[in-house]
């Protein structure tokens, strides 16, 4: 099996079967930041994966460039022959063609990320800045409070980070309850939470169609809620932080991470019935060992795969 065909099947087992299995894995949140972990590693491995399988093919083209004879050899015959002009000048300027095409889609896809992500970046950014405009200070600057009925909190990362109270979660907090609920907002801004949500909604607004992508980005923000809520409950134990995500309503905007938005019922049952410490080791172990696995798969291929400088080479 050449690197390129070990590398392609490698990516597309981790493309088509990745979003059920990890899924199925971190469902119990029994260990959240390995299973953040797990999903950050599939989602980097596919997309370097899927960049290096595109820098390969295209480098080889051009290496082989009037060389039927070595690229035939390791390459899908057709192909290879269209590349080394055995057909004729116009089937080889026509895969020459397809190749830049697929460079210029890589290319219009990053432009598009970037953007994405500025735009969800700059958003954050200006409803921070609204909000200590409009709000009251409290809890040492970082926390404001902005008058609404509804009940929330929630956090906007930004420079400087701006942790957001409602008036009327406030007025139904006990003082434990709001400390429990700061300290999980808090935790999201240490963890660099935002930041990690913003890049995962990003790629999934750029490419919709691919699973890993879309259903990553959901699942690390469930994850992600999970982590700060354990910081939390260190802190103010669980019954003080499922108090206090209880009293509270959803009411976060999309760009930020509010404390009780995301699968609210599946953390509050998780704080109400937490998981041994057995439990919790046994999930450690079992998708650390799973993340690296993934990690190492792609050099894995290559290492097994090439022998000699040409990708293509068996």
């Amino acid at each position: 099996m050449t690197a390129l065909a070990g590398l392609a099947v490698y990516n597309g087992a981790l493309l088509v079967l990745g979003p059920a299995v990890l899924t199925r894995m971190t469902r119990s949140g029994h260990a959240p930041r390995t299973a953040v972990a797990l999903w950050l590693t599939a989602i980097v491995s596919a997309v370097g994966t899927t960049l290096l399988i595109a820098t390969f093919l295209v480098v080889d083209v051009i290496a082989h460039w009037g060389e039927p004879g070595a690229f035939v050899a390791s390459c899908v015959e057709l192909l290879c022959d269209l590349a080394s002009g055995a057909a004729g000048p116009i089937p080889q300027f026509a895969v020459l063609a397809v190749a830049l095409a697929a460079v210029a889609t890589t290319v219009v896809l990053g432009v598009r990320l970037v953007r994405t992500i500025t735009r969800l970046r700059d958003h954050a950014h200006d409803h921070g800045e609204a909000i200590r405009m409009v709000g009251q200070p409290m809890h040492g600057g970082d926390v404001y409070v902005v008058k609404s009925g509804e009940r929330a909190a929630y956090c906007v990362a930004g420079r400087p980070s701006t942790i957001v109270v409602t008036s009327s979660a406030v007025a139904a907090l006990g003082e434990r309850e709001l400390g429990a609920v700061l300290a999980h907002e808090r935790a999201h801004l240490a963890g660099h939470h935002q930041s990690i949500v913003t890049v995962l909604r990003g790629l999934a607004a750029v490419a919709p169609r691919i699973r890993l992508l879309t259903r990553g980005a959901g699942e690390v923000a469930r994850l992600l809620e999970m982590c700060a809520d354990d910081a939390a409950v260190r802190r103010y134990g669980e019954h003080a932080l499922l108090d206090g995500l209880l009293a509270l309503v959803g009411a976060a905007p999309a760009h930020a991470l509010g404390a009780a938005d995301v699968a609210v019922l599946r953390r509050a049952q998780r704080l109400a019935e937490p998981a041994t410490k057995g439990a919790r080791l046994a999930a450690q172990i079992m998708l650390a060992g799973v993340g690296t696995a993934i990690a190492v798969g792609p050099p894995a291929v290559l290492g097994l795969a090439l022998s000699g400088f040409s990708p293509c080479l068996g």
